[in-house]
C-alpha cells in the first residue's frame, strides 16, 4: 500500500466520514425496515445499537462541519442546532432503562459543553482574527483545561525558583516516576474506595431512609414550624456515599492522566534528540507538524504542569478557595465563559462594576445547577429543584462572603482566623449539602456501585 494510499485512509475526515456514514446507514435500514408501531410512541422504543447511532449522529455531524472556520451564520445556527440535538436525546429518553443511557447522559453533558464552548470560541463572521487561532472541535475535544497550571509560565508574580519546577521537556526518567506515582496513587485510591464503599453498604441497612419532601420545603417548615430539615446520622450517611462519588471522580481523573502519559511516553516522546525519523502520527497524516508540536505541549503541561482535579477541597477556608482552586477544577472555564462573563458583560454597561460581578458569580452558579439538573433529569426522570437551590444558594454565600472578608488582606489572616473562616464554611456547607446529594441518594441503588466487593458484601448483608 502506497504512502498516498495511506494517508487517506488515516485521515483525520476519513476517521469522521465512516463512522457518521455507518450511523447513518445503520438508523435508516431500521427506520425502514421497523414496523408502522414502533413509531406510534414517543420516544419510540429502539434497539441498544439504534439509539448509540441516533446519538452519536448529530456529534459526529458536529465534527464533521467544523474542520474549517464557522464563516457564516448559517454554518452556526446549524452546529447551534445539531449541539441542541445532541443534548436533547439523553432527556428525551430520560430515565429509560437501556444499557448505555447513564454513560450517554455524561457524554452528552460533557460534549455538549463543548460544543457551546467552540461556537462562542469560533464565530469567526463576528471576527476574523479566529481565523489565524482557528483549531478545530475535534482538537480541542479532550483539552479541557486550557489555563490549569500549577505555575502560570508567564506570571510576574512567578519567581526563578517556582519557574524552574515548570517542566517544558520531560526526561524518560520523569515520564516513569510520573507513571509510577500515578499507578500508585490510583491503587491506593482503589483500596480506599472498595473499603468505603463495602462501610457503606453495610451502614444502610441500618441507615434512616431519605425523606420524599424536598430539602427546601423542609428548610422552609424549621423555619415556620420548627421541625428539624436533617439530623446527625443522615448526614453521615451522606457523607459516607458522598466519599464513594469522591474517590470515583478522583480516580477516574488519575487513569485519564496515566493514559495520556502511556500515550506520550509511546508516540510523543523521542528518547533520542538526534531521531531524524517523523513521528507516526505524523507519517499516517493523523496529525499535520504544527498539530503534533501543540498536542506534545499540552500532553506536557496536562501531566506534568497542571493541577489536579480535586486540591484538598476540606481545607478550604472561603467559597472563593473551594469554588476556584480546590473543587472539581475539570469545569472551571466552562462555568466563567458560559455563566460569568455572559452576564457580568451583559450587566456592565447598565450597573456598577461589583454589581456586575456578583451577578456573574451567580451566573456561574446557575450554569452548574443546570448541568446538575441535566444528570438528574437524565439519569432518574426526576426534577426536584434541589440542586438548583443548592448552587444558587452557594452562589449567595460566596457574595455575602467577599462583602464581609473580602476587604481582608493575606497578611492579615492570622491561623486563629483561618481556623474559624474554615470551621464557619464547614457548617455553612453541611447545612445545605443535603440538597446536593438526596436526589442522588433517592435514585442510587446500592448494587451500581462498581467495586469488586459489592457482591459479596451485598449477599452478606442479605443473610444477616
Amino acid at each position: 500500500m502506497s504512502s498516498t494510499s495511506q494517508f487517506n485512509i488515516f485521515a483525520k475526515s476519513n476517521l469522521v466520514y465512516i463512522p457518521l456514514s455507518i450511523t447513518i446507514a445503520h438508523t435508516l435500514n431500521f427506520i425502514i425496515n421497523s414496523p408502522l408501531s414502533t413509531w406510534q410512541k414517543f420516544p419510540p422504543e429502539l434497539p441498544n445499537s439504534v439509539y448509540s447511532s441516533i446519538f452519536f449522529t448529530p456529534m459526529l455531524l458536529f465534527i464533521s462541519l467544523t474542520f474549517e472556520p464557522i464563516r457564516t451564520k448559517k454554518r452556526f445556527y446549524v452546529l447551534l442546532s445539531l449541539a441542541l440535538l445532541f443534548v436533547s436525546i439523553p432527556l428525551i429518553y430520560r430515565g429509560k432503562k437501556l444499557p448505555l443511557h447513564n454513560i450517554f447522559v455524561i457524554i452528552a453533558l460533557n460534549y455538549g459543553i463543548k460544543m457551546f464552548l467552540f461556537l462562542k470560541f469560533h464565530r469567526t463572521y463576528n471576527n476574523s482574527k479566529n481565523l489565524k487561532e482557528f483549531k478545530s472541535y475535534l482538537w480541542s475535544i479532550f483539552n479541557w483545561r486550557l489555563d490549569s497550571y500549577i505555575i502560570p509560565p508567564n506570571s510576574e508574580n512567578s519567581n526563578e525558583k517556582e519557574k524552574s519546577l515548570i517542566i517544558k521537556s520531560p526526561t524518560t526518567s520523569q515520564i516513569n516516576k510520573k507513571l509510577f506515582k500515578c499507578l500508585i496513587i490510583i491503587l491506593a485510591k482503589w483500596l480506599i474506595l472498595e473499603f468505603t464503599s463495602s462501610t457503606y453498604i453495610i451502614s444502610t441497612k441500618w441507615a434512616t431512609e431519605i425523606p420524599e419532601k424536598v430539602f427546601q420545603v423542609r428548610l422552609l417548615e424549621f423555619f415556620t414550624k420548627g421541625i428539624t430539615p436533617i439530623t446527625i446520622p443522615s448526614i453521615l450517611h451522606m457523607l459516607h456515599f458522598f466519599a464513594i462519588v469522591y474517590l470515583r471522580f478522583s480516580i477516574n481523573y488519575h487513569v485519564f492522566g496515566f493514559i495520556i502519559a502511556i500515550i506520550f511516553r509511546l508516540f510523543f516522546h523521542s528518547t533520542s534528540e538526534k531521531n531524524q525519523y517523523k513521528p507516526i502520527l505524523i507519517q499516517y497524516g493523523l496529525l499535520t507538524p504544527t498539530e503534533y508540536v501543540s498536542l506534545k505541549e499540552w500532553m506536557i503541561s496536562f501531566i506534568f504542569n497542571t493541577k489536579s482535579l480535586f486540591s484538598e477541597p476540606w481545607m478550604a477556608s472561603s467559597p472563593r478557595d473551594f469554588w476556584s482552586t480546590r473543587w472539581q477544577l475539570f469545569l472551571n472555564e466552562t462555568f466563567k465563559e458560559l455563566g460569568f462573563l455572559p452576564v457580568r458583560n451583559l450587566l456592565i454597561p447598565f450597573v456598577p462594576r461589583k454589581i456586575a460581578n456578583m451577578m456573574g458569580v451567580l451566573g456561574a452558579f446557575a450554569i452548574s445547577s443546570l448541568l446538575h439538573e441535566y444528570l438528574i433529569i437524565g439519569n432518574y426522570n426526576i426534577w426536584t429543584g434541589e440542586q438548583t437551590f443548592f448552587f444558587m444558594i452557594h452562589g449567595v454565600i460566596f457574595i455575602l462572603w467577599e462583602v464581609i472578608f473580602g476587604y481582608e488582606k493575606k497578611n492579615e489572616i492570622t491561623m486563629v482566623k483561618r481556623f474559624l473562616k474554615w470551621g464557619l464554611l464547614l457548617v455553612i456547607n453541611l447545612l445545605v449539602f443535603p440538597a446536593f446529594i438526596e436526589p442522588s441518594l433517592r435514585n442510587y441503588k446500592v448494587s451500581s456501585i462498581p467495586t469488586f466487593t459489592t457482591v459479596y458484601i451485598q449477599r452478606f448483608i442479605n443473610n444477616l
